[in-house]
């Protein structure tokens, strides 16, 4: 096609696809928490495990990570500025990872819930708006919007697999009165926990500059 909707050489690019393999484990991560741990929170706390809040107040639980995650991404703007791309989608994508192997290890007190929703939010803020600025300077001015939703389009494919596979995990370890078991809530936190980790292979495999190319030559794109 003389016109195509999206360019794939652009994928060729390092800081292209290494922003959308973190953006798609971010997304998975990221929709996994907003399933799990509403869903947690809101168990009968006779079962030992849930604790008992209902629909409204699980609901607040999930602000620590709303707040964190506006936090941090205007700092991680500056980061960008001042570091490039690649610092800020490490710390994130670390930040991902210890938020659910906390929970995977223990998740029987509150505050766990808490912490685990700060680290979210932290490694969201973080890792996102990084991964945004990862592609537009990856790619000429003219390319920036096809990359960008790219990188988008990523984070909800991964959000999509995440939601798919962590409902499976709990769906599979449920009791013959259909409840969902602690051991389907510890499996889905190390899954994603392991899905994490490919961002930050993603993360420290990004170009650590911070400048922008600024010709969309298509001899440059096959060639980076």
């Amino acid at each position: 096609m003389k016109e195509p909707l999206i360019d794939v050489r652009l994928f060729k690019l390092r800081g292209v696809w290494t922003a959308n393999l973190v953006a798609l484990a971010v997304g998975f991560a990221m929709f996994g928490t907003f399933l799990m741990i509403p869903m947690l929170l809101e168990l009968p706390a006779e079962l030992g495990f849930g604790f008992g809040k209902t629909v409204t107040q699980a609901g607040l639980f999930l602000l620590p990570t709303v707040f964190a995650m506006v936090l941090l991404a205007p700092i991680a703007g500056g980061m960008v500025k001042k570091y490039g791309p690649k610092r800020p989608m490490v710390l994130g994508a670390v930040s991902i990872v210890a938020a659910f192997a906390l929970p995977a290890i223990a998740h029987d007190q509150l505050w766990h819930i808490v912490a685990s929703g700060l680290l979210t939010g932290a490694g969201m803020g973080l890792s996102l708006a990084a991964c945004t600025n990862a592609v537009v300077q990856a790619v000429p001015e003219t390319q920036t919007g096809e990359a960008s939703s790219v990188n988008a389009i990523a984070r909800t494919i991964g959000g999509s697999i995440g939601t798919a596979v962590i409902s499976g995990v709990i769906a599979a370890h449920v009791s013959a009165q259909g409840i969902p078991q602690d051991a389907g809530f510890t499996n889905g936190f190390w899954i994603a926990a392991v899905v994490a980790l490919i961002a930050i292979v993603g993360a420290i495999a990004a170009p650590a500059g911070c400048k922008r190319r600024q010709k969309a030559d298509p001899a440059v794109i096959l060639e980076a």
